[in-house]
């Protein structure tokens, strides 16, 4: 998704388009939904302890991350140590800047401050120049035309070579933004599965390699959502050719569920979802729970290795994006935190009870290296609710807790004592508590 010629041009347009993020949870926010009107915790007697099974992996994390795509060309030190730095920001590990159709990134500086700072930069493109498109249309769902194929692979072959020169080598190269969405007001290219299929296959698999960059992952599809993602990504898998030249298959959130992609796993290839907004404007906690329910989702009904926002900063008309206007976090983006601060790229999802009780999701990671344990809880509740966590096996003697809500932001609180491997702690209503554990 993105704006087409002004950002602020078409918020009220994308606004219309998107689905909250309340609305694409998964049965835990389902079950959210259906005790809406009950806001008080349950009975201590349907109350589970919540157990971390530290030996039960799942996927590998690569990170957490957003765009800078049309808002944020750069970033002062200040923004750019709130945003990624792990120690007295919120941690970003993954950035995502636009390749315009000249095969240029208005967006350099703020991916050389990422980058500055450990951060993984990635690159997608929203649409080829107009006059390579049937229709020369910059929006409302054109084609590539064929004839025109290879030079746009090597435009955007080329514009990863720049990037490396530049101090920024790309982490992965989107081959094109939601192809299968046709009604914008802002810049597309739409492919058919086969199509794209055809493309990286002949195109911009090659163009990578004359450049040098065989070892350059492409990205995709980047679908508009999880209900046309398995299409494409099936299609992908199916050709051996394709498939040797995608390293990550990747989705957008505004439509459909989360679900394991089995045939990803099969294949050793990661799977991101790269792209979603809560549509409020509202800076608040209420919004921060919609996101935290959403990555959480992501993480544990859609086993991603990667989950992004959308943009960093918002237009000038305002918006819904992780800084408010005033360039300070919103609540979303200190709850974004709550993962991405401490959960950082080669830590691994490990087996946590998800529904303890009504209204409290929850998701744990270890750290196969250093040994620590980052437990994460949310609490949509409107009151404090007790919860129990066991941790089998563990080394750690203390865990210390991190609380976003209304009142504080991604702010410690004091150390709690393990005994026998376990510990009790108040979650404050509607509020994200990380648990953080080191041996």
């Amino acid at each position: 998704m993105s704006s087409s010629r002004s950002p602020n041009d078409s918020i009220q347009v994308r606004t219309a388009r998107v689905v909250l993020l309340a609305t694409a949870a998964s049965a835990l926010a389902s079950a959210c939904v259906q005790n809406a009107g009950k806001k008080s915790p349950p009975p201590p007697d349907q109350v589970l302890p919540v157990e971390v099974t530290l030996g039960v992996q799942h996927q590998v994390i690569t990170g957490f991350g957003a765009s800078s795509a049309w808002t944020a060309p750069s970033l002062s030190d200040t923004e750019a140590d709130q945003f990624f730095s792990p120690v007295t920001g919120i941690g970003l590990s993954l950035l995502r800047v636009r390749i315009a159709p000249n095969g240029t990134t208005a967006e350099l500086a703020t991916a050389q401050s990422a980058a500055a700072r450990g951060v993984s930069v990635w690159a997608a493109p929203w649409s080829p120049p107009d006059e390579w498109k049937y229709n020369a249309a910059k929006s409302s769902g054109d084609y590539l035309l064929p004839t025109q194929a290879q030079a746009w692979a090597d435009r955007l072959a080329s514009f990863a070579v720049q990037m490396a020169a530049a101090g920024v080598p790309l982490a992965a190269l989107s081959a094109q933004n939601e192809p299968n969405y046709y009604t914008t007001a802002w810049d597309t290219c739409i492919f058919k599965p086969a199509d794209l299929v055809a493309f990286i296959r002949d195109n911009l698999g090659p163009a990578l390699a004359a450049q040098g960059l065989a070892a350059l992952p492409i990205l995709a599809p980047e679908t508009q959502g999880w209900d046309s993602f398995v299409k494409f990504a099936d299609a992908i898998l199916a050709d051996a050719q394709t498939a040797a030249f995608v390293g990550v298959l990747a989705t957008h959130d505004y439509s459909g569920f989360p679900s394991v992609y089995p045939p990803a796993q099969a294949a050793g290839k990661q799977v991101w979802e790269t792209e979603v907004y809560d549509s409020s404007s509202d800076p608040g906690i209420e919004s921060g729970l919609r996101v935290a329910q959403v990555i959480h989702d992501h993480l544990v009904n859609g086993e991603v290795n990667a989950w992004h926002y959308w943009w960093l900063k918002p237009s000038t008309g305002g918006g819904s994006a992780l800084a408010g206007s005033d360039g300070t976090l919103t609540r979303r983006g200190y709850v974004l935190g709550n993962w991405s601060r401490f959960v950082r790229p080669g830590f691994v999802r490990v087996d946590a009870t998800p529904i303890p009780q009504d209204f409290v999701s929850v998701s744990a990671f270890t750290d196969p290296v250093g040994g620590r344990v980052v437990i994460v809880a949310i609490n949509q509740a409107t009151a404090d609710v007790a919860q129990i966590f066991s941790i089998p096996g563990t080394v750690i003697t203390t865990v210390t807790p991190w609380i976003t809500s209304a009142d504080l932001a991604l702010a410690p609180a004091d150390a709690v004592p393990l005994a026998d491997g376990g510990f009790a702690y108040a979650l404050p209503q509607q509020s994200v508590t990380t648990f953080v554990g080191d041996p």
